[in-house]
């Protein structure tokens, strides 16, 4: 929900950037074409310059989405018959427009990136915590287990080394070998654990 209105929110300065830009653009190289009287006067500051125009032939009013998409066969063709100025003009303007966007785009881009990367940031977060969470609960448990087995060890020996009466009154102690002993403690251990889950 959040990244949605960001970019809602980005996408909005954007546009209202560019419009500011379009407008300032036109107030700074206004430009009238009069087709019918076959005059185009394009006036920039107290300067104004005719250039005689056929009455079909385009004249150097173009949009700033015109001259943005135009390729670069259909600029050099419309720009024929211009003067040195009017071209220069045109291309600048043209690449001022271009650059524009690019920097718009790369703007939207980076802002997307920095969202993306920041959604990854706390994923991986919730899964170093969750992690963190579980690694201290097993050290819990491993310490339980592992007292567990050390009293149960200790009980092992215990009990393998007191005396056992014999059949006959005589007392002798029983000996049990290790490998006896281990299994014991540890079936002990595992049926407690089985027990406690």
């Amino acid at each position: 929900m959040h990244t949605r209105s960001t970019r809602a929110l980005l996408f909005h300065q954007i546009q209202s950037t560019l419009l500011l830009l379009k407008s300032a653009i036109r107030q700074s190289s206004r430009i009238v074409t009069c087709g019918s009287r076959g005059m185009t006067t394009t006036s920039k500051g107290n300067k104004a310059l005719k250039v005689k125009r056929e009455p079909g032939e385009n004249g150097t009013s173009l949009t700033d989405d015109e001259l943005v998409s135009m390729s670069v066969r259909e600029l050099n063709q419309h720009l024929r018959g211009l003067t040195k100025e009017e071209i220069a003009q045109l291309k600048q303007r043209r690449r001022t427009l271009k650059n524009r966007g690019y920097a718009a785009s790369c703007r939207v881009k980076r802002v997307t990136q920095k969202e993306e990367l920041e959604k990854q940031k706390a994923e991986l977060q919730q899964e170093v915590e969750k992690l963190a969470s579980e690694n201290a609960s097993m050290k819990v448990e491993l310490d339980v287990l592992r007292s567990k087995y050390e009293a149960l060890q200790s009980f092992a020996r215990t009990v393998a080394r007191s005396p056992v009466p014999a059949a006959r009154g005589a007392i002798t102690p029983i000996i049990v070998p290790g490998k006896v002993a281990a299994t014991s403690v540890i079936t002990i251990v595992k049926s407690k654990t089985e027990a406690r889950s």
